[in-house]
């Protein structure tokens, strides 16, 4: 792949978020209270904040990953965990 053609794929994959990085800088602002417990609790078994999805009218989803990035669990806004699938192996190149 030549220069051009990197900088249009990565381009094009940054183009769904806009001008938002995958983790906001003010992430405690859009976490419940619940939601950053899970996240300080889940961090020291070396889980780590994937991304947040910020859909419009809807609320925040916040995505962890384990240590080896098999693995994507969404956090609920009451603090609970689900299972996430909706995953390109490709955003996290």
């Amino acid at each position: 792949m030549n220069a051009s053609a990197a900088l249009n794929a990565h381009t094009a994959s940054s183009e769904r978020r806009g001008r938002h990085s995958a983790v906001p800088e003010q992430l405690e602002k859009l976490l419940s209270f619940e939601q950053s417990v899970t996240l300080t609790a889940k961090s020291q078994f070396g889980w780590t904040l994937a991304f947040v999805r910020r859909p419009l009218f809807q609320d925040v989803e916040v995505v962890i990953q384990n240590p080896e990035r098999t693995e994507f669990m969404a956090i609920e806004e009451d603090g609970s965990t689900r299972p996430f699938y909706n995953v390109r192996s490709g955003d996290f190149r």
